[in-house]
Formats: C-alpha cells, structure tokens, sequence
C-alpha cells in the first residue's frame, strides 16, 4: 500500500435496519478535495451496496417515528442537522454557527434535540469585523478549559437544542417542502458542556450527559445524566462514576455504561467501562459487570430486558449481550467467563443495530478496513457471521502474525507483519497510544504502508494497554515507562528469534502519544535501534500539567507527584542519554500533547549532541493520523518512509 492508497481505504461504520432494509455509512479520505467523503449506502443479502444519501459527508444516521436524520456538511463549513422520510430526502433544520455534533429524533418524530457550541458574541466569526486576533481577552479560573480538536470550549459551551419537525413543511410526510430553516430553541443548560442527548421509549424523558457543577478550580472527572425539563435541568445522583453513554430502557430505567472513580474523583487509570441500570423511583444504582476483568465501550442498545454493547477484548472489541434482570452484587457481578459474547475474536466492531432477533455490525479485520456483517441476536456463539458487505483492501496487503512473550503478569501479545518477498528485512517496533488503548487484529493502514515499502513492523499491548484487565491497565501507574518497555522489547526479540527473514541489525522504533513516551524513553536506555520516530508525545511531564487539555489530572495519576520520581520518568531527563538518530513528529495545534513537549524535547536532544530532526504538520490536532487532512495524512506516511529507508535501508553493517 502507497501513502496515496489511503484513498481506497474504506471504513464502514453506524449500520441501521429500518423495515428489513440495512444501511450504513460509508466513508473515505479524498485527496483532490483534501477532505472525507461519506455517504449512507443499502445492502442485500446478495447486491452490491446502493448509495441511497447524496451529500458529500453525511452520518450520524438515525430515525424515529418515520423520520431520518443524519448530519450532512460539505467540503468545508460545518455539519448541520438534516432531516427526512427518507434518508436520500432529508433537508436542512439547523443552521448553527459552529455547526452540529450529535443529534437525537423523537420516538414520535415530531421533534429533535442536537447538541451545538454556542459562539460568545464577537468570537469565532459572529462578528466579521472582529479577526480572531482581535477578540477581546479570556478570563477564567476552571481548571479545564480547553480541549484537542475543539481548543477553548468556556466561550463556546455545548448547548442543546429543541427543533420542531412539525411546522409547515417540515411533517414527516412534507419534509422537502420549503427552504427556511425551522428557530432552534435552547433547552436549559446544566452549567458544563453537554452530550448524548436521548429521549425514553416514550418521549416523555430527554436528558444528556454533563458534568456535575462543582467549583472551578476543582478537578473532578465525574458524568452523570441530566433531566432536561423546560425550565431547568437537574442530575440524577449516581455515584462517583462518569457516564459515557445512555439509553432508557423505560421512563424511570436508566442503562449506562460508565467508569468508576473508586480512590477519589480523578482516579481514571485503568477504570475498566461497565454496564449499570438505575432505578428513578428508587434511586439505586446497581453495576452488572466486574470492575476487574470486563471493559465496555461502543454503542448501547436496549431490547426486551437485554442490553446489546462492545467488549474491549484483546486485540478485538466485540459485541455483547446482558440480561437487565441479572443479580449483581460483589461475587455476583457478571465476570469475562460470563458473557455471552457474540461477534469473532478477530472483529473490531465499529457499529451495530438490531432487527427482528438479527443483528447487523460494522467491522474492521485482518484483512479488510470496514465491512458489513448479520448474525443471529439469539447468540449462537457456532454461527458464523454472514458477510453483506467488504469494500475491501489494496492489493498485495499483509496478513500479521501473532507473537508473544511472558511478562510477570502473563503473556504479552502482539503480531510482526513481514513483507512479500524475501528478506532480509529491516524492522520498525511501533508502539501504540494510550497508555490505555490497544493494538487490534483489525487492517491497519500505518503498517500496510511501512510493508510495502519492505520494512516488517513489530507491534504489542504491553502492560498498560486495555483489553486485559484492570491489573494488566494499572502496571504502569507511577512506573509509566519500564514495565512496558520490557514487554514491547520481549516481543520485538521473540519475532527476530522466529523469523530469520527479518533483519536484527537495522531496527527502527516509532510510536505517537504515549507511544511517542516510550520511544523516547527506551532509546533513551537502549542503544540498539539505529533510528527512532518520536511522535506526538507526552515528554516533559511538569509542563505538561499546565498545557495539556488532560495534564491537571494524567500527570499525576501516572507519573505522580513526587519530584524525583516524575524526573526518573521523563524523557526530558533521558534526551540526554540518547544516542539514537531521532525525528521528532509533531501536530501544531495538538492540545492533548502539546507543541511545546516537542519543542522541549527536540531542544534536549540537540543539547546532548543527537542528530536530530522535527517536522510539525500545521492546522492539525492530536489527531492526525486517524482523522487529520487526507493530504496531510500522505505527506506524514512520505515523511515515515522517508526516514526509515534514509537509515534503516543500507545493507545490515553498512
């Protein structure tokens, strides 16, 4: 796969079954327009998919009461709330400054809520005679009050909104008659930003999720879900957790998935997602699923008392199934053995809907960036999944293969993708984010890349990473860097150990964000790989605290906050022990590891006399390489390439 070959990637994500029909989104980089082109597409048991939206970036597909919705934007200029009997006939019902993130439609459909940053007068281009360089000053005092991708968020909160889809023109039966865009009215706010609006089976419930209240200068992670009424919005008290994500199951059953904050409110590290149900007429909250071993993420469905959602699995997220009804209670929380699970060990499930006891799910896998898959809900664990849809991968992609080694808390498991052909072949050991994130079985187009070009890639979830456990997420805490780095090194040594076709004496090593971290650190102690590529990191912890939109809190829950130890942890400290030939990548406008951890580092590393080089991609976020500028998503794979053949390329003693 060539950098330019993004192009061919497609994803499929957010299915939707409506009258037997099934319906995804899907979506792709394009690179004459420099933007993501993404549209609603059906798919039979035996066609090929038939586009059925026709804006240029439309998703967020849903319906309710006979209405569709979707958020539709073009080429540039931002999302704006669309609605429609159908979805290749949706009109426009928004028309909000900084544009629409999520919506929600009515089971009636006779009205919709979405959620909006709302614009201070005379900032972010309300006002065509005030430049953003000419707006007036921010006051503040909230601890956070930035965020990557979006930057400052206190003159802009996310507000929601009421629209009514049943003035003239706008009725279910009559949504293309007319071209005025219906007044939004904003509902009332609970003070932080809001998100996931949802309204009960009835209608008569609609609540978001937002923050709790609490003094500015006070760090506390906690979510919970609010009531939105018309007059005011008030939380439901559900203990020290921060919801992610809800849906009722009744007007008085709340199911959430959400972490727990178990050693005061800032304590995230490893806090694995769980299934929770809460009772309105008694206020209880009860956890369905163990803190220690299970990890739920992804979308949730509600269905005749069984809860439907995404278990971060190994390498793999896949979907599950849970009776409400089940008992809880210490012992009784329903552990990894429990679950009746699905989906294959091998799909990363990007999406899901039910219909009629079948379920359709989007799917990344080892061969394919995005697929369409139906199964029975029942759970014959048996049944293969039936395939309705695979745009497909370049030609000539690689198949990883797994590896692993023992670690003190079981094996670490990874995978080295190796180049067609013969080797020998240098190796790039490439480390991923997180700490709490994982590497998957799923097509990755970094490595697809890096192969092509005749480089094999050696990747791993070490100690820190998701998918194994609350214990296997925590052994990094306060020792951020050594117990990963043996286990990204054991397996690196247990690939050249079983594949004589790669080349042990030119070894590069990459990695971005927490990866960025430890490659930094491991060079900084490990003088075997000729060259590295630092990207994105977190590198000077004490600067991060106050420059990161996270760093009040991550800092010290992983590094602490003793002097001498955050030192022994810091790259900074290392630089100037490294000898390793290093690029340092970075994004200019990344608010999650910011420009000046970069800056820092790349000076460091100049001082203690490495060669060393940085290129930062401008009008980017800590995004970039998942959902950056398609253009500049080629010239960061060019740039890659670039560095690893200039040093690793050479014949082995060169």
């Amino acid at each position: 796969m060539k950098p330019e070959s993004i192009e061919l990637l497609v994803s499929a994500s957010n299915p939707l079954v409506t009258d037997g029909t099934v319906l995804a989104e899907l979506s792709r980089p394009h690179l004459d327009t420099n933007s993501y082109l993404s549209q609603v597409f059906a798919f039979g048991e035996d066609g090929a998919p038939a586009r059925v939206s026709h804006g240029w970036n439309d998703s967020h597909l849903d319906t309710a009461g006979g209405v569709f919705g979707l958020l539709r934007k073009g080429t540039e200029g931002a999302p704006q709330l669309h609605v429609g009997a159908h979805p290749g006939a949706v009109r426009r019902v928004s028309d909000q400054h900084l544009g629409v993130t999520e919506f929600a439609l009515a089971p009636s459909g006779t009205e919709a809520v979405f959620v909006s940053r709302v614009p201070e007068e005379g900032r972010y281009g309300t006002d065509p005679l005030v430049p953003a360089t000419a707006e007036a000053p921010r006051r503040f005092g909230r601890a956070v009050s930035f965020s990557n991708g979006v930057g400052w968020t206190l003159d802009r909160p996310a507000t929601l909104f009421r629209v009514d889809l049943t003035e003239p023109g706008l009725a279910a039966t009559g949504l293309l008659g007319g071209e005025d865009v219906p007044e939004a009215v904003a509902l009332p706010h609970p003070g932080r930003d809001v998100r996931d609006p949802q309204y009960s089976p009835s209608g008569s419930v609609l609540s978001v999720v937002a923050a709790y209240p609490v003094d500015d200068a006070v760090l506390d992670l906690r979510a919970t879900v609010w009531i939105v009424g018309e007059a005011e919005a008030s939380p439901l008290e559900l203990g020290e957790v921060t919801v992610r994500s809800h849906v009722w199951a009744d007007d008085d059953t709340l199911v959430f998935l959400g972490a727990a904050l178990p050693s005061g409110r800032t304590d995230f590290v490893a806090q694995l997602g769980g299934l929770f149900v809460h009772d309105r007429r008694t206020g209880t909250t009860r956890r369905l699923t163990s803190d220690v071993d299970v990890d739920l993420a992804g979308n949730l469905v509600v269905r005749d008392g069984i809860a439907y959602m995404t278990l971060v699995d190994d390498g793999a997220e896949r979907i599950v199934r849970i009776p409400l009804d089940v008992s809880t209670g210490g012992a009784g929380a329903l552990a990894y053995a429990d679950l009746d699970i699905l989906s294959p060990a091998d799909h990363v499930v990007t999406g899901f809907a039910l219909d009629s006891g079948r379920l359709v799910y989007t799917a990344v896998t080892p061969t394919t960036p995005g697929a369409v898959y139906a199964l029975s809900a029942t759970g014959d664990a048996a049944a293969a999944p039936a395939l309705l849809a695979d745009p497909g991968a370049p030609e000539n992609a690689v198949l990883p293969q797994p590896v692993s080694a023992p670690t003190p808390l079981g094996d670490v498991h990874g995978w080295v993708a190796i180049p067609h052909g013969e080797g020998p072949f240098p190796v790039v050991l490439n480390i991923h984010g997180g700490p709490f994130a994982q590497y998957t079985h799923g097509f990755f187009d970094e490595t697809q890349v890096l192969t092509a070009a005749g480089f094999a890639v050696v990747y791993s979830n070490p100690r820190g990473s998701a998918g194994r456990g609350h214990a296997w997420g925590k052994a990094v805490q306060g020792d951020f860097a050594d117990p990963a780095a043996a286990d990204v090194l054991a397996v690196l040594e247990a690939a050249l150990a079983a594949h004589p076709e790669l080349d042990g004496e030119r070894l590069g090593v990459q990695g971005g964000s927490y990866g960025g971290y430890l490659t930094s650190m491991i060079i900084g102690a490990d003088h075997r790989f000729r060259a590295a590529i630092v990207e994105r990191g977190y590198l000077v912890p004490d600067s991060f605290v106050g420059t990161s939109d996270i760093g009040r809190y991550f800092s010290e829950q992983y590094t602490g906050t003793d002097t001498d130890n955050i030192r022994r942890q810091s790259p900074l400290e290392r630089a100037r022990s490294t000898r390793t030939t290093t690029l340092v990548m970075h994004s200019e406008l990344d608010f999650r590891c910011p420009l000046e951890q970069a800056q820092q580092y790349f000076a460091a590393l100049q001082r203690a006399g490495v060669t060393a080089e940085m290129l930062v991609f401008p009008g980017e976020n800590h995004e970039l390489s998942r959902s950056g500028q398609p253009r500049h998503r080629v010239q960061r794979f060019e740039a890659m390439l670039d560095w690893w053949t200039t040093h690793l390329a050479p014949a082995a003693g060169a």
